[in-house]
């Protein structure tokens, strides 16, 4: 119970700080990629100006562009107000086809405005996509040099997110790091939290142990006494009537007090499984030549299902796997109408074995199916079903777990429920 508490409360509070911390990580990398974005679209503006500069005091415009070209992945083309080409970027791929795409996003007059009054200008930067879906940064610049203009469109591809890959794994580095540190502090906190939980309910658990192992002896007693008043020559149909009610109740109770000890020795970490090579064919056999003549008594027809072929020998705790299915079955029976059926059926799926017991009874709600393993839980809220103390289904689910299986609980078409037991198949010793 603590175990399952504790992986609970692990899952919670490390999933919720998984989603708070992945929300700030993509919120502080997007802030800074957008920051180095705009960083980058500054920089295109700043070279566009120092290259107006530049080119208003020199005609080496091979020379001056070449150098920007390969320093900074630049492309360019220089040409006159008649569209004469002075230079043209030649070794980028698509650098004209580009060129002439920007050329028809951007108004000429953005540039030529000030052609009257002497001075160079440039466009602001534009952003436009190419055809082969690539980003560029674009900007036209008019440049007023010995009496005349030139113009200058430069493009510069836009980074990809690629570039900014460093950036992410920094920041994915610092949240792994913090995730971690969180999640082990977390672990601590739960643990120490957790303390007077677990002293509590191993106090409890101690003291069921030793009122069940109190108990355990004035009950064989008391139905060895049982045996013998009816047996006694001098013991009337009136005094076997209430015997026999005593013995039934003992019965109960001497159930009960095995339940909780066996429970209270899984708690305690020290149940060992006796296992060894069974047949499972002869155990499921036997399980349902002994609940036939119960389910005979009640007119309720148990069938049972198993592969042609013989199941292979399985490597396990035969008394435990026959007490699991007993469980089950006893449940079955217990809460099915007259002339209805049960199904055992048997399968090996995925080398795992397969046993479902499919009843068509009452049913279980949805709201049932959520505490329906839980120690002394009973559907019956009004208890008249007294065969049952609510633990039955517990101990199934302990020692299923325990044999590294489980259990699935399921709706039967038409009504009923349906239990799956799933147990890894091993034939090792």
């Amino acid at each position: 119970m603590i175990k399952k508490l504790k992986r609970k409360l692990y899952f919670l509070f490390s999933s919720s700080i998984m989603f708070v911390f992945t929300i700030v990580f993509f919120l502080l990398a997007s802030e800074n990629i957008e920051t180095m974005q705009n960083a980058e679209l500054s920089f295109v503006n700043r070279q566009a100006t120092n290259l107006v500069l530049l080119l208003e005091n020199s005609t080496n415009y091979a020379e001056n562009l070449g150098i920007y070209e390969k320093k900074y992945g630049c492309f360019f083309r220089l040409f006159t107000e008649h569209n004469e080409i002075l230079y043209e970027s030649a070794d980028i791929k698509a650098a004209a086809e580009n060129i002439d795409l920007f050329l028809k996003t951007v108004e000429y007059s953005e540039s030529t405005e000030s052609i009257e009054s002497g001075h160079s200008t440039q466009s602001g930067p534009h952003i436009f996509h190419s055809g082969n879906g690539r980003t560029y940064y674009g900007i036209l610049c008019s440049i007023y040099a010995n009496n005349e203009y030139l113009y200058l469109s430069l493009l510069k591809e836009k980074s990809g997110i690629t570039a900014f890959f460093s950036t992410i794994m920094h920041y994915f580095l610092i949240w792994l790091i913090v995730l971690i540190a969180v999640l082990f502090v977390s672990v601590l906190i739960i643990r120490q939290a957790m303390k007077p939980t677990e002293k509590t309910m191993q106090s409890q658990k101690n003291f069921i142990a030793a009122v069940s192992h109190e108990l355990k002896a004035p009950l064989a007693v008391l139905l060895s006494a049982t045996d013998a008043i009816e047996t006694s020559p001098d013991c009337t149909p009136n005094i076997k009537n209430h015997v026999s009610l005593m013995e039934t109740e003992v019965s109960r109770m001497a159930r009960l007090i095995q339940d909780l000890l066996l429970l209270s020795s899984i708690d305690a970490g020290n149940w060992i499984f006796h296992k060894s090579k069974l047949n499972v064919d002869t155990l499921l056999i036997s399980l349902y030549e002994k609940f036939e003549i119960v389910c005979r008594r009640k007119a309720i027809v148990l069938q049972i299902e198993m592969p042609e072929e013989c199941l292979p020998p399985l490597f396990s705790d035969e008394d435990r796997l026959s007490q699991i299915i007993s469980i089950f079955l006893d449940n079955a029976i217990s809460y099915s109408p007259e002339q209805s059926s049960i199904l055992l059926e048997a399968s090996i799926k995925k080398n795992n074995l397969s046993i479902s017991i499919i009843d068509h009874g009452i049913g279980i709600s949805e709201e049932d199916k959520e505490h329906i393993f839980d120690r002394f839980y009973r559907c019956d809220k009004s208890r008249t079903k007294k065969g049952h103390y609510g633990l039955g289904l517990s101990v199934a689910d302990e020692l299923v777990s325990l044999l590294d299986g489980k259990i699935n609980l399921s709706d039967t078409p038409g009504g009923g429920c349906t239990f799956t037991i799933t147990i890894p198949w091993s034939t090792a010793e």
